[in-house]
């Protein structure tokens, strides 16, 4: 085996046990949760733009942007934001903002969402 082969092979090998290691990574059971992940909602001071800073694009929107939600689960560690594929995660809560003319939050609320069963 030439030393150019040796090396790409060490390379395969070694990109082949970072990946790997980030699987099981992302098997743990730790949480990921944040305890303070709303905390920075303050009504009549926090702007839209810093909402989808903390916490990205909603899941949706109504009322021409004024009324924004998100889909929250929640783990031993904190509040997680459910992205659009919600893999793995039921969304327990449903984050409600309104937000007023100027883009200011006006009133926030988070719901616990009712468990469907289905048949």
């Amino acid at each position: 085996m030439t030393a150019k082969l040796q090396k790409a092979m060490k390379l395969r090998w070694t990109v082949l046990c970072m990946l790997f290691g980030q699987t099981l990574t992302g098997c743990a059971t730790e949480p990921i949760g944040n305890k303070q992940l709303l905390d920075f909602l303050q009504d009549g001071k926090t702007s839209r733009e810093e909402v989808i800073l903390h916490l990205a694009e909603p899941r949706a929107t109504f009322e021409g942007g004024r009324i924004v939600t998100y889909r929250l689960d929640e783990d031993t560690g904190g509040y997680v934001i459910q992205r659009a594929n919600g893999h793995g995660w039921s969304g327990k809560f449903s984050l409600v903002l309104s937000f007023d003319e100027h883009g200011v939050l006006r009133r926030h609320s988070l719901v616990r969402v009712k468990e469907v069963l289905l048949h």
